[in-house]
């Protein structure tokens, strides 16, 4: 346990009540961003420093005081580390900050710890960092559209936190959120790893869109019917419902589209294997685009929020410390195994710098037994989708027959050196004494 500064208290957090509140702490989420040439640190010091400027909001601490969770100034310098190692985030290591920025040679990593924001909040830091380097690089101040500098106005709700207020919905609106059970992968129970392993392939963006728009369908939606072929390949005596769990942001459904905060969601997508396996390969990507855009209701981002939130208000003060708040509030029971998964990240804004950066790769460690499955992750780089099949279990089939996949349909891919990584776990809670360290 490290004994935390007096940080000056602000608002309390709501939108994170998922991370905060778990048997295991969670471990960091991490951003790797590959450039053309060697980082250099003075500048991404200077870079971080200016970034932070505008939006001091991401240098925040939490507080913990009486089992609820607050954000608090933290006038701790963010500093800036040459290691190919991965801090902890959140605690004494990094200053008590939930962004960590480490480097080494030509890639930079940017951690996080999910309580403060999401992917797409997280996205704002790094889109200004990167700017800011090669701004102060080439001595070339050339704004981008999308980016936070201080030439850029406030937004309203930079900082608003979605899940700390309720939201109207019909009396009769209700979820059950894991009522289809998806079919579990069998591998992933058969030799379980300590660790994640990716294969990264990518593939010229005008080419997968090209393709994407050839079956009238989307990117996600695509994926999908992609991803339950290669299950279907792997198993074709397989008759039940496969399904795919996509995160998404629920900023504009909870009317928060300018906060940094995590306004992070999820779709659970079926997939009927009996009644895709008659329908073409065009027609299985119409029909999964279809699912999509029924699953994505504002109404659901709402009463997700409710539920979240509203978790957190009816506690109150009945239970005012974390142990007793973990009793009722554990977010890592009672979440079902999902068939796979499929995050798409989008693309960094970078301007005219895009093509100094080589890849992005986002990484998260799902080693619990619900979270072990197949997650295929695709973001947008300089004019190149990067797609990763990432698992934690020995068995590669999936990734071999998602790759058959691309063959098949004539999808020029350049598959690129494995990879192996577990991220941290994050150093808040156990930095405070509130969880033993695992």
């Amino acid at each position: 346990m490290s004994k935390q500064p007096e940080f000056r208290i602000k608002e309390q957090n709501f939108s994170g009540v998922s991370s905060f509140y778990r048997a295991k702490p969670m471990r960091t989420y991490v951003v790797e961003v590959g450039l053309k040439g060697n980082v250099r640190g003075e500048l991404l010091q200077e870079a971080v420093n200016n970034t932070l400027k505008r939006m001091p909001y991401f240098a925040d601490a939490f507080v913990e005081k009486n089992g609820d969770f607050f954000y608090a100034e933290n006038p701790l310098p963010m500093e800036v580390k040459e290691t190919d190692v991965l801090r902890r985030v959140g605690g004494a290591e990094t200053n008590w900050h939930c962004i960590d920025v480490t480097f080494w040679n030509d890639t930079i990593w940017f951690s996080m710890f999910h309580g403060l924001c999401d992917g797409l909040g997280m996205n704002l830091f790094i889109e200004a960092t990167i700017y800011h380097y090669f701004r102060l690089r080439d001595g070339i101040n050339e704004p981008v559209e999308g980016i936070r500098t201080q030439d850029t106005p406030i937004l309203p709700g930079e900082e608003f936190d979605p899940y700390s207020v309720p939201y109207e919905l019909p009396e009769d609106y209700a979820v059950d959120f894991f009522k289809d059970q998806y079919w579990h992968l069998p591998e992933i129970d058969e030799k379980p790893l300590d660790h994640m392993q990716g294969t990264p392939v990518r593939v010229k963006e005008e080419d997968f869109i090209r393709f994407v728009k050839e079956n009238n369908s989307s990117p996600v939606a695509v994926l999908h019917a992609m991803m339950a072929n290669a299950v279907q390949k792997v198993h074709p005596e397989n008759r039940q419902l496969l399904g795919a769990l996509v995160p998404t942001s629920n900023r504009k459904a909870l009317g928060a589209e300018n906060t940094f905060k995590n306004s992070a969601g999820a779709l659970r997508l079926p997939y009927p294997t009996e009644e895709m396996e008659k329908l073409s390969f065009a027609e299985q990507a119409q029909k999964c685009r279809a699912l999509l855009k029924e699953a994505n209701d504002p109404r659901l981002a709402r009463f997700l929020a409710n539920t979240m939130g509203g978790a957190l208000r009816q506690v109150g003060t009945a239970i005012p410390n974390f142990t007793g708040r973990l009793s009722v509030l554990d977010f890592s029971k009672g979440s079902n195994n999902d068939t796979f998964m499929i995050d798409y990240v989008g693309g960094l804004k970078a301007g005219r710098y895009a093509s100094e950066i080589v890849k992005t790769k986002y990484m998260a460690t799902n080693l619990d037994p619900g979270f072990r499955t197949v997650t295929l992750y695709l973001t947008a780089t300089a004019g190149y989708f990067h797609l990763e099949v990432v698992r934690a279990f020995e068995s590669s089939v999936y990734v071999d027959a998602f790759l058959e996949q691309l063959t098949r349909f004539g999808i020029h891919f350049e598959r690129e050196e494995e990879s192996r990584y577990i991220t941290p776990v994050n150093g808040l809670i156990t930095g405070l004494g509130l969880l033993d360290e695992e």
